[in-house]
């Protein structure tokens, strides 16, 4: 029987379907991979042009990692690619674009590489980047490989941080019986530390709040407590006379600079309650 080949009709909506098939979009961290290893064993050779025409033509797809069978790099799956794949191994063809060795896409497509090689390193969780590196469905912080990254921690608070240290260092002058400067930080008779804190502008320079959230520079509490009160008087037309010393007073003098920071932290961070 002579070979009745397929018609050219036929064979030109089988490159045209082929060449609609793309995986989902990207909605997560990418797995690493070699371009070229449509089939993902780690190696890249005819098995994989196999798998590329099996999964375009025969229902064997989704692939697994379809960056990897994207062979051209032209960010879509279709008959080019195993085309390029066969002219690289017996036509003296160019090679595929990078990556030749476990790396991302560099080139930003709509296509997705869910399951790479097994010798390629997993992806780390980065946990401050909202996505989900590792492929796990956790994101950021929702992740356990993220337990313990500074990029979690929770926000400072004043009931939880800072107020153990005001009643350790502050509490002797800024509550009863003294109140030095009308400032009361105890917690006697339904007192509220926080409320006297915040947003209360300050006696020795009224241009200042004791606590102005989010904005260490502008907070009273924090000029007095790192030193910086007379330039900040100054800068703001206030009586440096006024302005008084660094707290806390005398022989309590001066916090360490760890606890300054903290407390720069915790202002700039919103001055959490």
């Amino acid at each position: 029987m002579p070979w009745n080949p397929l018609p050219l009709t036929t064979l030109v909506i089988l490159i045209l379907i082929g060449s609609l098939w793309v995986s989902p979009e990207t909605a997560r961290g990418q797995m690493l991979f070699n371009r070229g290893d449509c089939n993902t064993d780690g190696v890249s050779n005819i098995a994989d042009v196999v798998h590329a025409l099996g999964v375009l033509f025969s229902g064997a797809g989704p692939a697994n990692c379809a960056d990897a069978c994207d062979v051209n790099d032209d960010g879509g799956n279709d008959i080019s690619d195993p085309i390029y794949m066969l002219g690289n191994l017996f036509s003296g063809g160019p090679n595929p674009p990078l990556p030749d060795d476990c790396g991302p896409d560099p080139t930003a497509d709509s296509l997705d590489c869910l399951i790479g090689p097994a010798s390629c390193p997993p992806p780390v969780e980065d946990c401050g980047n909202g996505v989900d590196d590792d492929g796990d469905n956790d994101v950021d912080c929702a992740d356990s490989d993220c337990q313990g990254d500074p990029a979690c921690a929770p926000p400072l608070s004043f009931s939880l941080d800072m107020y153990p240290i005001i009643v350790d260092q502050c509490t002797f002058c800024h509550g009863p019986p003294s109140n030095f400067a009308n400032l009361d930080l105890s917690l006697e008779a339904g007192n509220d530390p926080y409320a006297s804190l915040i947003n209360i502008p300050s006696t020795e320079c009224s241009s200042y709040d004791l606590v102005e959230p989010a904005e260490s520079q502008n907070s009273w509490l924090y000029r007095k407590i790192s030193g910086t009160h007379i330039d900040a008087a100054t800068a703001a037309g206030c009586a440096v006379v006024n302005a008084g010393t660094q707290m806390p007073l005398g022989p309590f003098c001066c916090l360490d600079q760890a606890t300054i920071d903290l407390f720069q932290e915790w202002i700039d961070g919103g001055a959490n309650p």
